[in-house]
C-alpha cells in the first residue's frame, strides 16, 4: 500500500455562518509521530474557504498526505437505481457535485439555497418542511457500517436534529468539486484508484475507528477516553489539551485511525466495494 508523509483528520461542520466552532482540523506527521490539532492560520474559528487554501498549500509542497472528512462523498444511488428518483441525473458522482455547486449558491461552499429550493427540497426533510419524496435513504456502505457493528449513520436526506449529516455532506460535496478541479490529479477515494506519490481524500466515520480501538459505544469527550483510544489506534505521541470536545475529539482520532488503518489492504478493498458502488455512491474507509 502507498505510504503517507502527514495523515489529516477533518471533523466537517454544515453549520451555517462564515465561522464553525464546530470545525476541527487535526495533523499527524508520519515523520516525527507527533499529533496535535491545528489552528486557523488567519485566526479565528475555520471557514470553508480557509481549509480549502490551508489543505491546498499542502497539496502544493512535495509530502503526500492522506485526508479523512467525515462526511459522505455522495448521494445513495443503489437502491433506486438514481440519486433523486424522478429527476433525470446521469453518470457518475461528479454530476452530483456539479448539480450542487451550481444551485449551492453560497461562496462558503454552503447549499442553503440548494435544499429550499423546488425540486430539491422535495427529496429531504428539515425542521419546517418535509418533501413529498422524503425517504431514509441508505448508501450501501452506510447499510454495511450498521451490519458490522461500527456504528449507526444518519440519512443524507434528513437536515433535521442533532445527528444530521446531511448538510455537512452537501457542502462538503462541494469542497471535493473545487479541491479536484484544482488538482485533477488528487485522489479521492474510491472513485479514483490510489497511486503510489499522491495525496489522497477519503471519507471517514470517526466512531468506526472508536470501535476499532475498541473504545466502546458514544462521542469521545474527555482527554482520559480520548488518550486511550489513541494509544489503542497505535499513536503514542499527542499533544493534547487539558480539555477536548467531541469535534476535536473526532478529529484527532481520525488522524491517528488513518496512519493506523493505511497499511490494511482488506481497508481500501471492501467486499462491499463493486463497481457501480464506487461510480455512484462511494465508501467510508474502515468500513470492510
Amino acid at each position: 500500500m502507498p505510504a503517507f508523509d502527514l495523515f489529516i483528520g477533518v471533523d466537517w461542520s454544515g453549520a451555517r455562518g462564515p465561522r464553525l466552532p464546530g470545525f476541527q482540523v487535526a495533523l499527524l506527521d508520519a515523520h516525527t509521530d507527533v499529533l496535535q490539532l491545528v489552528e486557523n492560520p488567519e485566526g479565528g474559528h475555520w471557514r470553508r474557504s480557509d481549509f480549502v487554501a490551508w489543505l491546498q498549500g499542502l497539496l502544493d509542497g512535495d509530502r503526500t498526505l492522506l485526508c479523512g472528512m467525515d462526511f459522505s462523498f455522495c448521494l445513495p444511488w443503489v437502491d433506486r437505481q438514481a440519486w433523486l428518483p424522478g429527476i433525470e441525473l446521469e453518470g457518475n458522482h461528479q454530476n452530483v457535485w456539479v448539480l450542487l455547486d451550481e444551485y449551492g449558491g453560497d461562496k462558503e461552499f454552503g447549499v442553503n439555497a440548494f435544499v429550499i429550493s423546488e425540486p430539491w427540497s422535495d427529496y429531504f426533510a428539515s425542521m419546517d418542511h418535509v418533501g413529498a419524496n422524503y425517504e431514509r435513504r441508505l448508501r450501501v456502505t452506510e447499510q454495511a457500517c450498521m451490519e458490522q457493528g461500527l456504528g449507526t449513520p444518519e440519512s443524507l436526506f434528513n437536515l433535521r436534529g442533532a445527528r444530521q449529516v446531511g448538510k455537512s455532506s452537501l457542502t462538503g460535496m462541494r469542497i471535493l468539486h473545487a479541491l479536484k478541479h484544482v488538482n485533477p490529479e488528487l485522489v479521492i477515494w474510491p472513485f479514483d484508484d490510489v497511486i503510489p506519490g499522491r495525496s489522497a481524500l477519503v471519507e471517514t466515520f470517526p466512531t468506526a475507528f472508536v470501535r476499532m480501538a475498541g473504545g466502546g459505544a458514544g462521542k469521545v469527550r474527555d482527554v482520559g477516553r480520548l488518550q486511550d483510544v489513541l494509544v489503542s489506534l497505535g499513536c503514542l505521541r499527542a499533544a493534547l489539551p487539558d480539555q477536548v470536545n467531541d469535534n476535536q475529539a473526532d478529529a484527532l482520532i481520525t488522524a491517528a485511525g488513518l496512519r493506523y488503518g493505511a497499511a490494511n489492504s482488506d481497508l481500501w478493498h471492501p467486499a462491499g466495494l463493486s463497481d457501480r458502488v464506487r461510480r455512484k455512491e462511494g465508501w467510508t474507509f474502515g468500513v470492510r
